[in-house]
């Protein structure tokens, strides 16, 4: 069952750094923690402790569920919130394959004060940058805000190390 909510971020960070350290903090909170690596195919789950060193540089894909029960039931009911508010979720990441794309900035990238903003087109320039998405269960629960912000967290620590 394909559901989810994808969310895209762009970064300079190493992401798979990134990503263990994201997973790490969260395997305090879930103790039997399954991950497992895509590609070609996905899986198999393993307990976090043994696939912690597998994650892969450069791109890769990530899905976590907190056990096996969360697992099991995966493929019936897809990226939803289960027990406890909570639900599997999967990163994928690449490099960026164009060296530049068109965004329209919503926000002041200057954090100028005073002054009346309207969105406006820019040109980002994606070499040496990768494209990172994390699907969660929803855009709005707590569950979902806290893993997209524990990555972002996750990411914006290794761009400044």
């Amino acid at each position: 069952m394909i559901t989810g909510y994808d969310t895209v971020l762009i970064t300079g960070a190493p992401v798979e750094a990134g990503i263990r350290s994201m997973l790490d903090e969260l395997h305090g909170r879930w103790p039997n923690m399954l991950v497992a690596l895509g590609g070609e195919q996905i899986g198999p789950f393993l307990p976090w402790r043994k696939t912690r060193a597998e994650v892969p540089a450069g791109a890769g894909e990530v899905y976590v569920a907190r056990d096996a029960e969360m697992e099991r039931r995966w493929d019936d009911v897809g990226y939803s919130l289960m027990e406890n508010t909570e639900g599997p979720f999967a990163v994928l990441y690449e490099f960026a394959s164009q060296s530049a794309v068109e965004i329209q900035l919503l926000e002041d990238p200057y954090e100028r004060r005073g002054f009346g903003f309207e969105p406006y087109p820019a040109t980002l320039v994606t070499v040496g940058l990768s494209l990172v998405t994390i699907v969660t269960p929803d855009a709005d629960s707590p569950f979902s805000r806290g893993l997209l912000n524990a990555l972002r967290q996750a990411l914006i620590s290794r761009t400044h190390r």
